[in-house]
């Protein structure tokens, strides 16, 4: 059985080192997008503060989404004794997922651009990764919790419907589905806040989401 703080060490240690990789990578840069575009200072003030906030989210839907995919790894290595060959095996799992996030992402951007070519669909490697990440993330644990959770008899039955054998197997090595929760709860707030972030807020606050940032209007947006 896999002891309780193990999950939560990971998620833990995860979540910090996504957050340190984006403050390093991304935090001192300014959005190049926002750059790109012929806003007021006013609005530039409120998009640059407001893609802080969005920024975190991203970092956090990344590490949460890593979590999920290196907990199977990490479980049946506490059991077996964590070797370097799981180690690895781990790392690249979610180097992949997170690769393949952001593909998704992209895809879409360059569907939405062909769309509705007019708006801003460009975004910062950061974001594109973030957003992956965060829908991608949402949805695997929709479809876990979907799939029906179950902590009776140490049963997790979404997790058996996502990952066969493994899930399984992990369902009965975890003490409690706590870990699992938090990272779900951690998922659903980022998403909540980037969008607070990114469209919500500058709407309150009299401006326009970036994405719409190629409309006309008082704030000086181009045409």
């Amino acid at each position: 059985m896999v002891p309780g703080y193990v999950p939560f060490a990971l998620l833990f240690a995860l979540e910090a080192v996504a957050i340190v990789a984006w403050i390093l990578a991304f935090g001192r840069r300014p959005s190049s997008v926002l750059e790109s575009l012929p806003v007021c200072p006013r609005c530039a003030r409120l998009h640059k503060r407001t893609e802080t906030f969005a920024r975190v989210a991203d970092a956090v839907a990344v590490g949460a989404l890593a979590f999920f995919v290196a907990l199977p790894f990490v479980a049946a290595g506490y059991e077996r004794k964590l070797t370097l060959l799981d180690a690895v095996l781990s790392a690249s799992a979610v180097v992949a997922v997170l690769a393949v996030a952001a593909e998704i992402d992209f895809l879409i951007r360059a569907l939405a651009a062909k769309i509705a070519p007019r708006l801003t669909w460009d975004a910062d490697a950061g974001r594109i990764i973030g957003g992956g990440a965060r829908w991608c993330g949402l949805l695997l644990v929709l479809y876990i919790f979907k799939a029906g959770y179950t902590g009776a008899g140490g049963t997790a039955l979404g997790m058996i419907a996502l990952f066969g054998g493994v899930g399984k197997e992990l369902a009965t090595d975890l003490s409690s589905a706590a870990s699992i929760w938090v990272a779900a709860i951690l998922l659903l707030v980022s998403v909540i806040v980037a969008l607070a972030a990114r469209w919500i807020v500058p709407m309150v606050f009299f401006s326009i989401p970036l994405t719409m940032a190629v409309h006309r209007d008082e704030h000086g947006a181009r045409a």
